[in-house]
């Protein structure tokens, strides 16, 4: 089917109107919030579903969230990825309460920032000093420049359908017309100048050993390669080979690699995807878990490269900086955070792997028995549902022609209350119950046969 005939479709069909009618009716409040604040609000942080309005959150408590009207859905958002344990955790919510008695922002350091440093390295044999700021995006933009500064070189290597934030050298992204084993590169939306991404940035191929070629041929001007250790658009583990040469091509050819945490830290294993793979990286970066909810990034690595920071040791000084950068209630939600998860890291992660590849699994044998063109990729407890009939190994063999079917697809199941945040990465967390996960399961099922009612699977 193509575009026209999909829209036509979701227009006439019985299950489509129906659901967009009792979504649009249960949720007065947020299309009053939403039309009140078109004249001061420039763009929504995340548009979750294909509605006319918003759905705008009230509270949140375990794996719930709450709306303004009242209604409540199981939350499959956790918060973009931060809330392993759950929306508003106990053992968080009694840290925040606990340091606002004190006070919120002091600007000046707190004892909490060299707390949860220790705990970040005791976690990680690869981080000998970490360095705090305000979210992933600003993490991995210091990442890059201390790349650099300690390098004396310029170029940094991202992989094709790759994440690393919103700043100008983590928006080159690979042309998805290029051809698949030497992507070229060019930029996500506009104001990002042309030589960042045609002279500053070198795009590899993911899961293709091509890219090992590539970083051979550039290693004279290559500072760092740059991955997650799994990727948001194509969430696996089995990437274990992979990683081992990449690992060792870097070695070689001396270019820093740099595993990009920031979704993965405390999340697949308590060590990260570093200890999952028993892979160490020279640089890594953190945010989402790391702050228990709160906004968090932070870097880490070799002390000789974590010298930039400072200057410590004559090495090339980098400028970094942030007002709310290591505040105290971050640091206290994230001590919390991961003082519980380290404790309790022996129930909590082989749980959240179980819960993750039983969703998995019976999603996608459902969509098997229906033949219906979608398949669930998980990564422990990260999962996205890809629309394709083809083998999903990249990101790039998602067919993009699905994507208003996986659009509406999102809509129906939020119609069984559940809800997936708009960039469809999609979490578990310690406080769904197996009870909760046979609901998702259930609703993932009815929101297929939704679209099966309306010929669109």
């Amino acid at each position: 089917m193509d575009k026209v005939e999909i829209n036509e479709k979701i227009k006439q069909g019985e299950k489509s109107q129906a659901v967009r009618k009792k979504l649009v009716e249960r949720t007065r409040e947020s299309e009053k919030v939403a039309r009140d604040g078109k004249m001061s609000l420039a763009q929504e942080v995340v548009q979750t579903v294909d509605l006319p309005h918003p759905i705008y959150i009230d509270s949140a408590e375990g794996p719930y969230l709450t709306d303004i009207d009242g209604n409540q859905y199981i939350d499959l958002t956790g918060g973009f990825g931060p809330h392993v344990l759950g929306n508003k955790p106990e053992v968080v919510e009694r840290a925040l309460r606990s340091q606002i008695e004190k006070g919120w922002h002091f600007g000046i350091p707190s004892a909490g920032q060299k707390q949860l440093s220790a705990l970040i390295k005791e976690a990680d044999a690869c981080v000998d000093q970490v360095a705090f700021c305000n979210s992933g995006t600003e993490a991995t933009m210091y990442a890059f420049r201390a790349a650099r500064a300690f390098s004396g070189k310029q170029v940094v290597a991202l992989f094709d359908g790759s994440y690393h934030g919103v700043h100008d050298y983590a928006l080159v992204k690979a042309d998805t017309k290029s051809d698949r084993s030497r992507p070229s590169p060019t930029t996500l939306g506009t104001g990002v100048p042309s030589v960042v991404a045609d002279d500053l940035m070198l795009m590899l191929p993911y899961r293709d050993e091509t890219a090992f070629d590539l970083i051979r041929e550039r290693k004279d001007e290559l500072a760092m390669v740059v991955i997650e250790p799994v990727q948001s658009s194509n969430p696996r583990l089995d990437n274990q080979d992979f990683f081992n040469k990449l690992r060792d091509v870097c070695t070689e050819c001396g270019v820093l690699l740099m595993f990009d945490e920031v979704i993965t830290g405390f999340r697949i294993a308590y060590g990260g995807c570093k200890e999952y793979y028993g892979i160490e990286p020279d640089l890594v970066t953190y945010g989402k878990a790391v702050g228990g909810g709160l906004p968090i990034g932070a870097v880490g690595g070799r002390k000789d490269i974590m010298d930039t920071f400072s200057g410590a040791d004559d090495a090339p000084f980098i400028f970094t900086g942030g007002t709310f950068s290591g505040n105290p209630l971050t640091m206290s939600a994230g001590l919390a955070a991961l003082e519980y998860m380290n404790e309790n890291k022996d129930d909590i992660y082989p749980y959240l792997k179980k819960q993750g590849d039983r969703l998995s699994r019976d999603v996608n044998q459902f969509c098997k028995s229906e033949n219906i063109p979608a398949k669930l990729m998980n990564a422990a407890s990260m999962f996205v549902l890809g629309f394709s009939s083809n083998e999903i190994n990249s990101s790039r063999d998602i067919d993009s022609s699905l994507r208003i079917v996986e659009r509406e697809f999102y809509l129906h199941l939020l119609g069984h209350d559940v809800i997936v945040p708009g960039i469809h990465l999609a979490f578990l967390s310690w406080a769904h119950s197996e009870a909760i996960v046979d609901e998702v399961i259930n609703a993932f099922q009815l929101a297929f046969m939704d679209l099966r009612h309306d010929g669109l699977v």
